[in-house]
């Protein structure tokens, strides 16, 4: 069986810091060439893991759970790489990740303990994972992060790649995808601390409701507050900022998603055209192919703020759309949760 292609660790190391425009033998052209290659090297790992834990969610009868998979966005790298000054591209976690949605916290953690239990499951966890459930973020972040290191007999060059598992409720996951829906609207990441004090304490705030719904800590500074004080102060904000109006109406149509194949369940990348409310999907049959594609797209929209492009596959396009409902403007479910708890 042929190796699959992987850059040495200090070739991705000087990519990352060519790309942030720290002291590097590499062009900017020859660092996104490296970049693309140490992503596509994630392909089959993730592929493999996708696999085992759809086998294991159906094995163990868990309701309608999601799993989904992709590739970290280039700007993505590129800003966590500006944003903290120790890391490093050929250590960064994420860079191929998975996610799986749920219905309950207890699902959440019982999904994490049939991975720490598994003999099936040979891949090595670092341990205690990133638990955001018991301890949430400050901005109201709430989800389980499991990093591992990844192993396989057949195809050694990929032994240790990192790989990072999310495990959230369908609940935690309205909210993460609400933040990153109204950065792409407003054109700011909320979710690594930009904008407003004020939209960033509603978040922090319906964080805090949703928290109170599945009987799981509050994010801090909030622990201590009532329910009732915290709608009031959730419907305060929102007659200054409009948040909720700002996040209703604004999905894409589902006439406006162009696709070759609609029911492939294969690999997809994703373009989302922010101002038009278009989203493009081309489908691909070969993970390689998808990556150059998606390389090339990146370049051709890196200087524009009204396009995000992501590689992606999470089975059929309901599946992509539930699993990634940011990139479709898709904030439903969010409202939906909020007026349930908020209701009279």
């Amino acid at each position: 069986m042929s190796k699959i292609d992987v850059p040495s660790k200090n070739l991705v190391r000087q990519a990352g810091n060519a790309l942030i425009e720290r002291k590097s033998s590499l062009t900017e052209s020859e660092a996104r060439d490296v970049l693309s290659r140490w992503r596509a090297a994630h392909v089959y790992p993730i592929n493999t893991l996708q696999a085992y834990l759809r086998s294991t969610l159906k094995r163990n009868k868990f309701k309608d759970a999601i799993v989904a998979q992709r590739l970290k966005r280039s700007p993505s790298i590129i800003e966590k790489l500006k944003r903290f000054e120790s890391m490093a591209l050929d250590r960064m976690q994420d860079i191929g990740g998975l996610r799986v949605i749920v219905w309950s916290i207890e699902d959440v953690y019982r999904l994490h303990s049939l991975m720490t239990s598994s003999e099936r499951f040979i891949h090595q966890l670092k341990l205690p994972p990133n638990d955001y459930i018991a301890q949430p973020k400050k901005d109201g972040y709430r989800s389980l992060h499991q990093v591992l290191s990844y192993r396989n007999d057949t195809h050694e060059e990929l032994n240790n790649l990192n790989l990072e598992i999310q495990i959230r409720t369908r609940l935690q996951h309205s909210w993460a995808t609400a933040v990153e829906t109204l950065g792409m609207i407003q054109k700011s990441s909320i979710k690594t601390g930009q904008g407003d004090e004020l939209t960033k304490e509603f978040f922090r705030t319906v964080s805090a409701l949703f928290a109170q719904e599945e009987g799981s800590p509050l994010p801090p500074g909030l622990e201590n507050m009532s329910k009732e004080d915290l709608i009031k102060r959730l419907k305060e904000i929102d007659a200054e900022k409009r948040i909720l109006a700002q996040l209703e109406g604004v999905a894409v149509s589902a006439h406006h998603i162009e696709t070759v194949m609609k029911n492939y369940k294969g690999f997809h990348v994703l373009q989302l055209f922010i101002a038009e409310r278009q989203v493009r999907l081309t489908p691909f049959f070969e993970p390689q192919d998808a990556e150059i594609f998606y390389k090339a797209k990146e370049i051709e929209t890196k200087d524009n703020p009204n396009s995000a492009v992501v590689l992606m596959s999470a089975g059929a396009l309901k599946d992509i759309k539930k699993a990634y409902p940011n990139y479709f403007l898709d904030t439903k479910a969010f409202l939906q949760n909020i007026q349930a708890i908020i209701a009279p």
